[in-house]
């Protein structure tokens, strides 16, 4: 960071170095290191130390470690302090063949408002992150073989007849769907699934409740996936939230119960929302919208110097008095 002088001239701060927080650039492409880094992030467990703690992105736990993903779709577990989210990763995510000269960790390469998109080089794929979405999103941009490790059992595996759509179910009840933009040739083990050399778009979601109805809903939305986010101050007491699409289709994305609340039913005409399929998550229940772009609005408040309504007298003892 920078700053000029009356006669022009760049004064650069000072380095700090901090062994409370370690530097985060080894973590970004060096294309966002000409700019401040964001603090306080939705992603910086993924930039603090070794960077390999879990993030929550709705509804999946996800955390980057020795050339891998993996993706977790967390229990709670709760106590009379405190309540928090159980990382267990269901599915691991890796290459069995790593690139020679690169090392595994992985490397932010874009991020906004709701999204980052996270490459890891040693296997050729790119991870596209969004808050929100049912599906995880993998690009594999050369012929890279894949390994898709779990710790449950493997109890069923599937698959369409042209070897796009791969039904997996482990011995937990959960039920995951697979969809590749283009054949792919999958084999597997009690808990590991493999490929051959396979390039395109891997895309990957949990069925809800594991209940085969929302199916057809994941198999519908599989073609349309999105690469970033922006939340966007359109006016007062506005905000819309708008993604980038790839792919072809509707785009298919989460909405926590107070996004519903704030939806605007007058400017979200092209919105669908399907009441029925939910995940359940740590902030109440996630439900499907159809759309690439939401407007959320809330009433307007009144600023003023005194409490609108007053305090009720039952609320404060005989002549006491209230300061603000």
């Amino acid at each position: 960071m920078s700053t000029k002088n009356k006669n022009n001239i760049h004064f650069l701060f000072p380095h700090a170095k901090s062994t409370v927080l370690p530097d985060p650039s080894k973590f970004f492409s060096p294309n966002l290191l000409s700019t401040p880094l964001p603090t306080n992030s939705f992603f910086q467990n993924f930039v603090l130390n070794n960077g390999d703690q879990p993030e929550y992105f709705h509804p999946y736990l996800i955390k980057s470690s020795n050339s891998s993903l993996s993706v977790c779709f967390p229990n709670r577990s709760s106590n009379s302090k405190a309540i928090h989210q159980v990382f267990k990763p269901d599915l691991t995510i890796t290459s069995s063949k790593k690139e020679k000269g690169l090392n595994g960790k992985h490397v932010i390469s874009s991020y906004n408002d709701l999204s980052v998109t996270l490459d890891i080089p040693s296997t050729n794929m790119t991870f596209f992150l969004v808050r929100g979405s049912p599906y995880l999103t993998l690009s594999i941009s050369k012929p890279t073989p894949l390994s898709i490790s779990t710790v449950h059992d493997i109890i069923y595996f599937s698959s369409n007849d042209s070897s796009t759509k791969f039904t997996i179910r482990f011995n937990n009840n959960q039920t995951w769907m697979l969809y590749a933009s283009i054949k792919i040739k999958l084999t597997h083990s009690h808990s590991e699934i493999t490929s051959e050399a396979f390039s395109g778009t891997v895309r990957i979601a949990l069925m809800p409740d594991s209940d085969s109805k929302h199916e057809a809903v994941l198999d519908r939305y599989c073609f349309c996936y999105p690469v970033s986010g922006d939340a966007i101050l359109r006016e007062p007491f506005c905000v819309e939230y708008k993604w980038e699409k790839k792919g072809w289709g509707d785009l298919l994305m989460l909405a926590h119960p107070l996004h519903l609340q704030l939806l605007s039913e007058k400017d979200c005409s092209n919105v669908t929302v399907l009441n029925d399929f939910k995940y359940k998550s740590i902030d109440g229940d996630l439900v499907g919208i159809v759309a690439d772009s939401w407007i959320l609005k809330t009433d307007h408040v009144s600023i003023t110097w005194y409490s609108s309504k007053g305090v009720n007298e039952k609320h404060y003892e005989k002549n006491s008095f209230i300061t603000f």
